[in-house]
């Protein structure tokens, strides 16, 4: 059972609707301005079952963080497009799953069709075709995935990419953007918003990351699998011989580091935090750093318990980018998931790109973290479990 209404925001609580007709009748629905997923309309003396209470004033932030973001990128420049979502080759991502579906002609003909899990690859072709700075902010989808406090199968996100430029303007752009978005909504003057917004963002590489909090240099591990295996037991992890190298780190990164990125070290409140320099393993997409290969030029941001933001600085080589495509691929093979053909028309494009950088960015994380939601079903009018009536 979910928790009933309570009055919240100046005693506003429960508010009754005028009654409406329908199918001859007429229902009164209760409209509650904190989120409860308990349904309260009635019709006569009957309880009618699965009528929504809708959170309105975080409905009405949500779309205040939307305008504000679209304000802060046209503002800087940038151009708006909009990229197709369905699309006949999704990315070859072995850990996103994309949702797959039928297109069918008006004479019979049918198409396998996807919806994205990024626009990236259209963008990047707008990129190449001689476009300078420019975002998407709409829909997108990923299946397999938890249905938890953070991941919703459909949510929205800004991407943007830059011609000529590096992961520098990535972390300039991204930061901009929150203090800007936070002073829009009125959310700057919060205590701990204030906190986390009184310095600069902090920047940590995934091996000052590792050193930091799980006190382990991953340089001389980067190629040494065994070395690696031997390490995460040492910390209480178990490790079985089918894992890879990647598995093995993130066990050490999922439980030592991530949980403390967010946050001062004291965890008395948020530390926005960029990471950047991924092993190169771990960023098909990436340009390698030219001081040390082994590492690619990926950047993550987390705030609080959030991970918010995921960037590279682009890689523009089809032959580089076509061997890792095959890579990935086969990967996706060894764990027993569907693989398809390559984009040829994305590869085709690439050298035109030249050194861009691009970055996604999850709007609704934002939401809630501006919201202080515990949940981003708190956040969402129409979430999947609503939607698909999972309960629970």
């Amino acid at each position: 059972m979910r928790a009933p209404c309570r009055a919240v925001n100046h005693n506003l609580g429960v508010m009754s609707m005028p009654p409406f007709p329908m199918a001859g009748v007429f229902v009164r629905v209760e409209v509650c301005f904190e989120r409860s997923p308990r349904r309260t309309a009635s019709l006569g003396e009957k309880l009618i079952p699965d009528v929504f209470i809708m959170n309105l004033e975080l409905i009405r932030l949500r779309s205040q963080v939307v305008k504000a973001v679209r304000t802060f990128f046209d503002g800087e420049g940038f151009f708006e497009v909009q990229t197709p979502r369905l699309v006949g080759l999704p990315g070859q991502e072995p850990y996103l799953e994309p949702f797959w579906t039928e297109v069918i002609e008006a004479n019979g003909a049918k198409h396998a069709a996807a919806l994205i899990t990024s626009p990236e690859y259209a963008m990047k072709r707008l990129l190449a075709a001689g476009m300078d700075k420019i975002y998407d902010l709409g829909p997108c989808f990923r299946n397999h995935e938890p249905w938890d406090g953070s991941h919703d199968p459909e949510f929205l996100m800004i991407e943007w990419y830059r011609r000529e430029a590096g992961l520098e303007a990535l972390l300039r752009d991204t930061e901009a953007m929150i203090r800007s978005v936070a002073q829009a909504v009125g959310k700057e003057r919060e205590q701990r918003w204030q906190s986390a917004l009184a310095t600069p963002f902090r920047v940590l590489t995934v091996r000052e990351a590792m050193q930091r909090y799980a006190g382990v240099d991953i340089s001389p591990l980067l190629e040494d699998r065994e070395g690696m295996a031997q390490v995460v037991a040492a910390h209480g992890q178990s490790v079985h011989e089918a894992d890879t190298w990647d598995d093995l780190f993130f066990k050490l990164f999922l439980s030592e580091v991530e949980p403390k990125l967010g946050w001062t070290d004291d965890r008395s409140g948020w530390q926005p935090t960029f990471l950047t320099h991924y092993p190169a393993s771990m960023a098909a997409l990436a340009r390698k750093a030219t001081d040390d290969p082994r590492y690619a030029l990926r950047t993550e941001l987390y705030i609080g318990d959030l991970e918010l933001a995921n960037g590279f600085a682009e890689l523009s080589d089809e032959a580089e980018q076509r061997k890792r495509f095959e890579e990935e691929r086969q990967l996706r093979a060894s764990l027993g998931k569907p693989t398809w053909g390559l984009d040829e028309r994305f590869l085709t494009a690439l050298p035109g790109m030249g050194d861009a950088a691009g970055i996604a960015f999850g709007v609704e994380r934002l939401v809630m973290l501006l919201a202080g939601a515990g949940s981003i079903t708190d956040i969402l009018p129409f979430s999947a479990r609503e939607r698909f009536d999972v309960k629970g």
